[in-house]
């Protein structure tokens, strides 16, 4: 049996300075190696993936960093006014837990950004304010072992601005994930009007292409009834199954089901009415679970706009 633990035994591997930054560094390509394998036959004959089990998992991880780094946050500012020997320790802690929590969600982040579901421009500065993000944190977390152990003149000064910039480049990288999830207007769409002109955003798309403003019938209208349901998930920033329905000439490409999306004249071989029409509990059913579904009136626009040529 195992004796006692001392008490003045640190939890954090101290003997060990390199686990963490090389977790941190591997778990990534792990994780894509792990994806790559997945294979195995699932429940009724089909391939089971690693990727498309653990990439959404990306969205439920993410906020332990940032809430981790928060803690560490207000705790340095405590610590700052009232120094404290507990308050450094919980914050190496923290710290810790936050560099490994940073790792698990760069490396479900990489599975999720392979997807292609996202615009290559967010996600680019998504990936990079994330990465700068995880440098900071694993490097403010070496420093202060280093200073816990060895205080330095100015050293303490140097641990609270690598934090400080951590944690905008960890806010700038959450902006950033938001934008790509939930659209560049979410903070923005219900602000008062005022606002929203001084931010220069705006709630009405972009006038789109085809059909003219004066015809009921053309793709404006249409645009009008998908543009508040369906293109945050197929639009300009994030295109779910390959799909974009922000443009009358995107919105007849077939997404990632080869399937045509829109079908010029014939409502039935459509697969973009088809979703439309399925029952809510269908698993297909578009808007999916949870989403503001489209009324029977706002279908009925899209439904004769597809029947009458999709001008």
């Amino acid at each position: 049996m195992l004796g006692p633990v001392p008490m003045n035994a640190r939890i954090l591997p101290v003997h060990r300075p390199w686990l963490l930054p090389a977790i941190l560094l591997f778990m990534p390509c792990g994780g894509g190696a792990m994806a790559a394998g997945g294979g195995a036959a699932a429940d009724g004959g089909e391939a089971f993936s690693w990727f498309q089990f653990l990439a959404p998992f990306h969205m439920v991880v993410l906020h332990f960093p940032i809430g981790l780094f928060a803690a560490v946050v207000a705790l340095e500012a405590w610590a700052w006014r009232r120094p404290s020997e507990a308050r450094r320790e919980a914050m190496g802690f923290l710290l810790g837990l936050g560099v490994v929590a940073t790792a698990i969600t760069m490396a479900l982040g990489f599975l999720r950004a392979t997807d292609g579901e996202y615009e290559a421009m967010t996600l680019g500065r998504h990936r990079g304010w994330g990465i700068a993000a995880a440098a900071l944190i694993t490097i403010s977390w070496a420093l202060h072992r280093h200073l816990h152990r060895h205080p330095a003149p100015g050293g303490w000064v140097a641990f609270r601005f690598l934090l400080g910039t951590g944690f905008v480049a960890l806010a700038v990288a959450g902006h950033h994930g938001g934008t790509l999830t939930h659209g560049s207007a979410l903070l923005t769409e219900h602000a008062p009007g005022m606002l929203r002109h001084l931010l220069h955003a705006s709630v009405t798309p972009a006038s789109p292409d085809g059909g003219r403003a004066g015809s009921p019938g053309g793709f404006v209208a249409v645009r009008a009834v998908l543009g508040g349901k369906c293109v945050g998930c197929h639009g300009p920033e994030k295109q779910k199954g390959g799909l974009r329905l922000d443009t009358r000439d995107l919105a007849l490409k077939p997404g990632k089901s080869g399937r045509p999306s829109v079908v010029p004249g014939d409502p039935a071989r459509s697969e973009l009415v088809r979703v439309l029409l399925l029952d809510p509990a269908h698993d297909g059913a578009m808007p999916p679970e949870g989403k503001e579904r489209l009324t029977e009136a706002e279908v009925a626009v899209v439904v004769r706009w597809v029947r009458d040529g999709a001008r």
